[in-house]
């Protein structure tokens, strides 16, 4: 439609405006308004505003070959992911060859997706809930279809809330929770490190120093292997880590990067003890005279260089997070700290201390989700719970009133 305007600043100026109709959701969609000089020039304009609407629909890509297309665009993405992400898209795409074959994406809908979910649980015996295999498998495809959905397909086969779906109630499982510890285990564990390190050879430090390193920050296991002692940061009145990079033990090598973060970005963590910053500055003595000693260099300035294997020291290759959970539970056992059955890592820190930032009364969770390295709604969603310090606080408040 072309119009030429009369009044406000675009008076004298022909309007174009297109209102196609979409030939595969049936819908109008709109377009953005756009302006020309002349009437001849609307009329190349409004010409050239459909074409380029139509070039983006694709009607016969509907006869694709579903894994195919899948594989492109998982190949596509390469270099913008993560080697462990990557590995997880690439088994979406092993078992959606396994199960689909040389189905055409026109026909797979949501009885056929609903069925290939059934298929999946019962074949790989695996539960249902949002972090389990199954959600992972489904949320790729979903975002596959999801980048043709309005050009190539009506609507996604895998709707949005697909394992409610999908699923009964009955279906789903609670899955392994992560254990959370209380403020005296904490403090018990610490106490127990301190006491260790005294009596320690150096090369029996690292394990020890890094539990009690994210005992206070609650890093990943993979920001902790990258940690550089010139990532210190003396502040007026504390101290802290600013951290830029992480280690994968799937790669056996540094990312570069923090988890979701770009080249460059860092981020300070929450502040440590003095306690802490004397040990680390001690660690770091110790470790340039034993790499002294042994004819080391370490290069990359790491913290936690395996000093158990010399072959790994001298290329850089820090602990592993198996070593680290190790010796958290081997501290737990010693300190009679029981988890039950629920799931007890290094991640437990990060867990216990994101829980206690969120029921901690006048925090900003901006602030605590930024020094944790997550988003505001990450944050929100996964932390904002009432832990078991708080929990026994109300029920005392409530037995005792």
């Amino acid at each position: 439609m072309i119009k030429k305007k009369t009044t406000g600043n675009r008076a004298g100026q022909w309007q174009v405006r297109i209102q196609p109709i979409n030939p595969v959701t049936k819908k109008r969609e709109s377009w953005p308004v756009e302006y020309a000089k002349t009437k001849s020039e609307a009329v190349s304009l409004e010409r050239k505003m459909w074409a380029d609407y139509e070039n983006g629909i694709n009607l016969g890509d509907g006869n694709s070959i579903f894994v195919e297309e899948l594989e492109k665009y998982v190949n596509n993405r390469r270099d913008m992911i993560s080697p462990v992400t990557q590995k997880d898209w690439d088994y979406t795409v092993k078992i959606c060859k396994e199960y689909f074959q040389r189905a055409k994406i026109r026909d797979i809908n949501q009885h056929v997706m609903n069925q290939f979910a059934h298929d999946f649980v019962k074949k790989h015996n695996v539960t249902v809930s949002k972090t389990t295999v199954i959600a992972r498998r489904l949320t790729h495809i979903r975002k596959f279809f999801k980048s043709i959905e309005g050009k190539v397909i009506k609507e996604n086969p895998v709707p949005e809330r697909f394992l409610q779906c999908f699923f009964q109630k009955n279906n789903f499982s609670l899955g392994k929770e992560i254990y959370i510890f209380s403020d005296e285990e904490l403090e018990e564990i610490r106490e127990e490190i301190q006491k260790e390190l005294k009596s320690s050879v150096i090369n029996n430090w690292g394990t020890k120093l890094a539990i009690w390193i994210d005992l206070e920050t609650g890093m990943r296991p993979g920001e902790l292997q990258a940690l550089r002692f010139s990532n210190l940061v003396k502040k007026d009145v504390f101290s802290t880590f600013k951290i830029n990079d992480s280690w994968s033990d799937l790669t056996k090598s540094f990312n570069g990067t923090l988890k979701s973060r770009p080249k460059g970005y860092s981020r300070e963590c929450l502040p440590i003890s003095k306690e802490l910053t004397e040990t680390f500055e001690e660690y770091f003595e110790k470790q340039v005279n034993f790499l002294r000693h042994h004819g080391i260099k370490n290069t990359q300035d790491l913290v936690f260089i395996n000093l158990h294997d010399y072959k790994a020291a001298t290329n850089d290759v820090p602990i592993t997070q198996r070593s680290m959970n190790l010796m958290l539970k081997n501290l737990c056992k010693k300190l009679e700290i029981n988890s039950g059955d629920k799931q007890l890592s290094m991640y437990s820190f990060r867990h216990t201390i994101c829980t206690k930032l969120a029921n901690k009364p006048g925090m900003s969770y901006p602030w605590a989700a930024e020094r944790m390295g997550h988003s505001l709604g990450m944050f929100m969603k996964t932390y904002v719970k009432a832990d078991a310090d708080v929990n026994k606080q109300m029920i005392d408040n409530w037995l005792n009133q």
